[in-house]
């Protein structure tokens, strides 16, 4: 992948001269899109391309715009700070393919990041062939940056048997970004993880012929595998 970077400098503390010459406007390859933005603790921004699985993109383009339009042939390919050293001046390429849907937007927030790509066959809209989703779009707001989502159709390699009239139509959320916030444990997840647990403690206690009851008050067992930074030492096996 080849990164496009960008870095927000305050205009109080650089000059709008310095800042224009200090960031340069970079872009995806030829048959490129992106397929991740990174919004960086230090207010760095990092767009990320990736080769497209059918079809092709990369020209004509065009340069300099405020956003890459949805409903156009131009995809966001490119990036660099406009005059007012505030916004995002975008640089937009056509992609060409078979079947291109929208997917949803989102806003990626300092610290935090999205990441598209090849989609699992489980999370597949449709029972052709690869799809992958791609940032089309892009723009710098007050409470972090805004992403448009599509996902590229490729048709399938094979003959797909079609589906019965009336099956119903599974409504998909938005795109989600990552930042390293814990999501809360459902209590279904945390009940399979206690029934885990507790056959995991019985296990332990009829290997070392004890009770299961001391085997539990002794240590007990996580299932994810996880440790304090403190103990992973000891602890070879514990990633």
């Amino acid at each position: 992948m080849s990164p496009l970077t960008l870095l927000l400098v305050s205009l109080g503390i650089a000059a709008a001269a310095e800042l224009k010459s200090a960031v340069q406007g970079l872009h995806c390859a030829n048959n490129q899109v992106v397929n991740k933005v990174t919004f960086y603790e230090d207010g760095a921004i990092e767009a990320e391309c990736g080769p497209i699985p059918c079809g092709n993109a990369g020209g004509p383009c065009i340069e300099e715009q405020a956003s890459c339009k949805l409903n156009t042939p131009y995809v966001f390919s490119g990036m660099k700070w406009a005059e007012n050293g505030k916004s995002l001046a975008l640089r937009c390429c056509t992609l060409n393919v078979g079947n291109k849907m929208y997917v949803g937007t989102d806003t990626v927030s300092q610290g935090s990041f999205y990441s598209g790509g090849v989609v699992a066959t489980k999370d597949k809209y449709g029972h052709g062939g690869t799809e992958y989703d791609f940032v089309s779009g892009i723009r710098a707001e007050q409470n972090g940056l805004r992403i448009w989502v599509h996902r590229i159709m490729c048709a399938s390699e094979q003959p797909v048997a079609s589906e019965p009239a009336g099956a119903p139509v599974e409504v998909r959320r938005a795109p989600a970004k990552i930042d390293g916030t814990p999501t809360a444990v459902s209590e279904n997840r945390s009940l399979s993880f206690e029934k885990r647990r507790q056959y995991l403690v019985r296990q332990l206690a009829e290997s070392q012929d004890t009770p299961v009851q001391s085997a539990a008050v002794e240590e007990p067992v996580n299932p994810l595998r996880y440790r304090p930074r403190s103990s992973r030492s000891a602890d070879p096996l514990v990633l």
